[in-house]
């Protein structure tokens, strides 16, 4: 499913006023960045289906500190979430985007692995289709 077609129903934020480049001390991805750039995060449908927001730049710094972030997950920066309890985050280190369950810290479980932005939101996609 091609970019356009994923985000068909979603509704985008206004541009951003301030472009952030990291969050707690963590660099965010180029192709994020890119995504955030334009449209500063939203919600709504993604693909067919899964559902979610991207947060706006302004909101990044307090829903990571409100997650306790580097206490739980150090070296992981949350973007959004499927607003069930899935966390959509992004570590700078092993280059790879993936959801956290909010209840559970044990990296062992974090799923939806991917390489890439675009990558990461075929796969949520693609697996809640299973």
């Amino acid at each position: 499913m091609d970019h356009e077609e994923m985000f068909k129903e979603f509704e985008f934020n206004e541009k951003p006023e301030t472009i952030l480049e990291s969050v707690n001390g963590l660099e965010l991805p180029d192709d994020y960045l890119d995504f955030m750039k334009e449209h500063n995060g939203g919600e709504g449908p993604l693909g067919e289906n899964n559902y979610g927001c991207f947060y706006r730049f302004e909101e990044l710094e307090e829903v990571n500190g409100d997650y306790e972030l580097q206490d739980n997950w150090p070296g992981y920066v949350v973007i959004g979430s499927d607003m069930s309890g899935q966390l959509w985050a992004y570590n700078p280190e092993k280059k790879i985007y993936c959801q956290i369950d909010s209840m559970n810290t044990d990296e062992e479980t974090y799923y939806t692995q991917a390489g890439s932005f675009e990558e990461f939101l075929t796969k949520i996609d693609e697996e809640l289709a299973e």
